[in-house]
């Protein structure tokens, strides 16, 4: 802002227009009016569940590959744990198709009504899942399931979290699960190898690009702050050498 952006807050984007194979601007909702922003170029970054819906509203499929890395905690009473007072996830054992690491389920804890009170007194293992590219987001709707696969790697996931627990001296029938949720949405319209050098998939007019997940060509299984960072560098970096031709 400080170099002369304009930043426009209460604004909801809902299409990107396009005239003559090029984005000119995006259609968006400001209060209750309806106002077109001109552009040069658009960079849509609206996350894995927002972005796709902004390209199908403009007449761009996506692909129903969406992935939401699941999550799933395994927890157990433990006097005076007080995870709840930790640094979350301070380090994390990656097993391939998924990663454990200590996390306290705040989502759990006080909207799953079988977590005991006293928030201080519970040991929670996560489980996090990068789970098979097979899902679809519209306007009004995310349609998610997990695969026989995801299943199974889930299902090996509790059991290596009972193993860690019961090492510790947890009785399994004292553990408890977490809520199923999901952190991570993306996918749906992912880098392919011919792609790598613009950061563009083709089906984009050439001014338009994406800078979130929803270019990933699979689920990380873990946190993807850093690698959505690189990637919205890369993005900048490849607009600014097409500007400069």
């Amino acid at each position: 802002m400080e170099r002369g952006a304009r930043l426009i807050t209460d604004c909801r984007v809902r299409e990107v227009v396009l005239e003559n194979g090029r984005a000119v601007g995006v259609a968006a909702k400001v209060g209750s009016r309806r106002k077109f922003f001109p552009a040069d170029v658009v960079v849509l970054a609206a996350g894995g569940f927002g972005t796709p819906v902004i390209l199908q509203n403009s007449g761009i499929p996506c692909e129903p590959g969406l992935f939401v890395d699941p999550v799933l905690c395994v927890a157990a009473p433990w006097d005076n744990a007080l995870q709840n007072r930790e640094v979350p996830m301070p380090f994390a054992a990656d097993k391939g198709r998924f990663i454990l690491s200590p996390y306290f389920d705040y989502l759990s804890y006080f909207f799953n009504k079988e977590w005991p009170p006293g928030a201080g007194n519970i040991l929670s293992i996560m489980v996090k899942l990068a789970d098979t590219p097979s899902g679809t987001v519209t306007d009004d709707r995310v349609e998610k399931a997990l695969t026989p696969e995801d299943t199974e790697a889930l299902r090996s996931a509790v059991d290596m979290c009972v193993e860690i627990l019961g090492r510790m001296g947890v009785e399994k029938r004292d553990m408890f699960f977490g809520t199923l949720n999901a952190g991570h949405p993306g996918g749906m319209l992912p880098l392919t190898s011919d792609d790598a050098k613009t950061l563009r998939p083709r089906r984009l007019p050439e001014n338009l690009f994406l800078a979130d997940a929803t270019l990933f060509p699979e689920s990380l299984g873990k946190p993807p702050i850093l690698t959505i960072m690189a990637l919205a560098k890369k993005v900048a970096k490849a607009i600014s050498e097409d500007l400069a031709k």
